[in-house]
Order: structure tokens, then sequence, then C-alpha cells
């Protein structure tokens, strides 16, 4: 029995060691034997339709108009779609505002989920280029430049932005932030082998010829890569491609969002199991989101298990940095919406967070659960105290405060 728990206990720890470290190593090691694509040389623009997903986005949609208009790209080559799921606030109104200035309301009476207006809003459209936002997600102003620009490579057919979070002084957001820095590695060392498992939803674009319908219970930046790169064409990272976004200020609302995005992977997977692109892109669903995912389910299992193995100084020591991490993750709970900026309590926070997350809608997945609409977080919303009012800058709507950490982000990089 002790055996059997030391053998447990030490497959855990690989396998989250393998996770985190081992799979990104692996991905740069093949990265080194992939040759670099070239372009065809070809200087001309294609043309594109930016579509923007809003649902009752009253507070926000007249900000990301504008911020749509002062994109720099041609006028005569850029079309943008507000498609309207079912919105009865204000959005259509303010939406109509601007029609006749590239910019056109797609607006649909019944509330149907994002894929299924995704659907409706993309017949007739005759673009080269489709690109994907959301309401809330401000672009940088060279980012539809950046984006479509690898599309001059033949082979390539999805390309995926970056998308920076804005701090909003919370442990959630700062764990947010963090995370999407590591996601923007693993993209980075994904493109390289012309393989970026899952797209960033706020900003990517396809080609429009390589569109597939996408399924009601499926997010289309989880499908639509997919299916690029099942019909033999490269899905590749724009790290210079930027979109920026307020991060979710609650827990409730990044624990809910956290597990939608799981529900919604693992039956998109379902799905598309026998179509996914080859297998690549297994192995890299496998080792970047299903075990991942699975890590959740791992952490109780390895704490008791070491309970019973504490006569050894190694577990001892082991069982007592389990509680050590674990009391963080409580005092970071506790600061969260506080000041107290340190990484020693916001990433045990946020780590628990997320992968209770994950543990919560795996749950949901096997007893049958399906999402196929989403829910907006209200306070990635907020335009009311210090966001996205008036266009201050080339990046982003924003007033002063928003104004300082998009310089400061500048600066950086």
């Amino acid at each position: 029995m002790e055996i059997f728990l030391k053998l447990l206990v030490f497959s855990i720890i690989a396998l989250t060691v393998y996770i985190y470290i081992g799979y990104p190593l692996i991905l740069a090691f093949l990265g080194i034997f992939v040759p670099r694509r070239s372009g065809s040389g070809n200087d001309e623009l294609p043309t594109v339709a930016m579509i923007v997903s809003a649902h009752n986005e009253e507070r926000i949609i007249r900000e990301k108009i504008e911020n749509c208009l002062k994109l720099d790209y041609p006028g005569d080559r850029l079309k943008i779609i507000i498609s309207s799921d079912g919105s009865e606030d204000g959005t259509n109104d303010i939406v109509r505002e601007y029609e006749g200035s590239a910019v056109t309301l797609k607006a649909f009476n019944r509330r149907e989920g994002k894929s299924a207006t995704l659907n409706k809003t993309v017949l007739g459209i005759e673009e080269d280029i489709l690109v994907f936002s959301d309401a809330n997600a401000f672009y940088r102003e060279d980012a539809l430049l950046k984006l479509v620009r690898n599309f001059d490579v033949p082979e390539t057919g999805c390309v995926v932005g970056r998308l920076v979070y804005l701090d909003n002084e919370s442990y959630v957001g700062k764990g947010e932030s963090l995370y999407w820095r590591y996601e923007g590695l693993l993209n980075s060392l994904e493109s390289r082998l012309g393989s970026v498992l899952v797209a960033t939803g706020t900003i990517f674009a396809i080609r429009r010829r390589l569109f597939r319908p996408v399924m009601k219970d499926v997010a289309n930046d989880f499908q639509l890569p997919a299916e690029v790169a099942s019909q033999g064409y490269g899905v590749m990272y724009e790290p210079e491609a930027v979109a920026f976004e307020r991060s979710t200020y609650f827990f409730s609302e990044e624990f809910s969002r956290k597990r939608r995005i799981v529900v919604r992977g693992l039956t998109g997977y379902s799905h598309l199991r026998h179509d996914f692109g080859g297998r690549l892109r297994t192995f890299q669903f496998v080792s970047r989101k299903l075990l991942r995912w699975c890590v959740g389910a791992t952490l109780p299992v390895v704490y008791i298990a070491t309970m019973f193995l504490l006569r050894e100084p190694f577990f001892a020591a082991f069982f007592i940095l389990q509680n050590v991490f674990y009391i963080f993750a409580a005092i970071g709970a506790i600061l969260r919406r506080g000041r107290v900026r340190t990484k020693i309590f916001f990433v045990p926070f946020y780590f628990v967070m997320v992968n209770a997350a994950a543990l919560a809608a795996i749950f949901t997945f096997l007893s049958g659960g399906r999402l196929s609409s989403w829910e907006k977080a209200e306070t990635t919303r907020n335009v009311e105290e210090d966001y996205f009012v008036e266009p201050v800058l080339r990046v982003i709507e924003g007033r002063k405060k928003i104004a300082d950490q998009v310089e400061k982000y500048e600066r950086i990089t």
C-alpha cells in the first residue's frame, strides 16, 4: 500500500511538471526542425469583414465601434459588422447611428447563442478574411494590419492575435493576466509548428472560404482553428496584433467563465475528435488542455495520499509545503479585492480557483450539461468609472487611468 501511494504521489508530481514545463520544452524542441514559411510577395491587402459579437452591450458598444473606425486599415477594404444576438437594450439603436460609415448591423430578434448568430452573420459575406472580436475588446491601432499580414503565406488559414489584460487591482485580474502571458508563450511555440491549438476569441482571423458552421455548444475560437487545420492549413500566432480587455474583477465571474470554457472545450473535442487536424493537434489538446483540466482532480488525491506517508521526511516536508500553499491561497482569497500586491498570495489563489472551476466543469460535462450561450462578465463592461469613455489613445478608448496602464504596457514591450 505504501509503495502504491508513493508511486501515486510521484506520478501526479511528474504529470504536473510535464503539463506546465515539459510540454513547452517539447514544443520548443520540435520547433527547431520546422522551416519558416515564406510569403507570396503580394503587397495588396485582403478585404476584411470584422465581426463583433454583441448581446445587450449598450454600455460599451459605442466605444467599440469608435475603436474599430480608428483602426489603421484602408476603409474601402474593411467592413465592420455588429452581430447582435437578441439584444433587448439600446445596443441596436446605438449601432444604427453608425450605419453607412463602414458599419453594418445584423440584428437577430431571438437570442440563440453566439455560435448560431455567427453562422447567420457569415452568410452573404464576400470579403477575403473574417476577423472575430467581442464588444469589450479594444484593438491597438495597427492590430488589424499585423493580424492579416500573415495571410501573405498561402498555407496560413488562421491567425491568432494577442490579448492583454488591463490591471484592475484584483487578484482575479492579476491571475488572469499571468495566465495569458503563459498562454502567449505556448501560442508562440505552437505557432512555430504552424499549429496553434485554440484562438483568442477577442482577436483572431480566418480565410472566409475555410469557414465552417460553428456548433451551438462549441466555442468558435475552439472549433474554427481545428476546422482550418483539418483542411490542411496552418494556424499561426501574431503577438504584435494586440487587443486590450479589462479582466474580470469578481471571483464568481471568473469561476463561471473558466467553467464555461472547459465545458465547451470538452464538448468541442468530443464532437471534433475524429477530424481535429491530425495527430499533432490531438497531442496538443491532451497536453495543453485535457491534462491541465484534470489537475484539479489530482490535488485532493495527492494531499490525502501524502497524509499516509508522513513518517518519511520527504513526504512530511511535501505535506507542509502543500498546507502552506493552500494557506496562501486562502489569504489570497481574503485579499483578492485589496491592494496587497504580491504573487505569493495571488498565484496560489488563482491556481486553486481555476483548477476548482475545471473540476466543476468536468462534473458538468460528465453529467450531460452543455452550454450554448455565453454570459458576459459585467465588470469587463464598466464604462461609468474610469473605463473606455473617450478615445484618448491610438490603442483603445479610455480615461487617464486606462491610458496610463496602456502607455506603461507600450514602454515595456
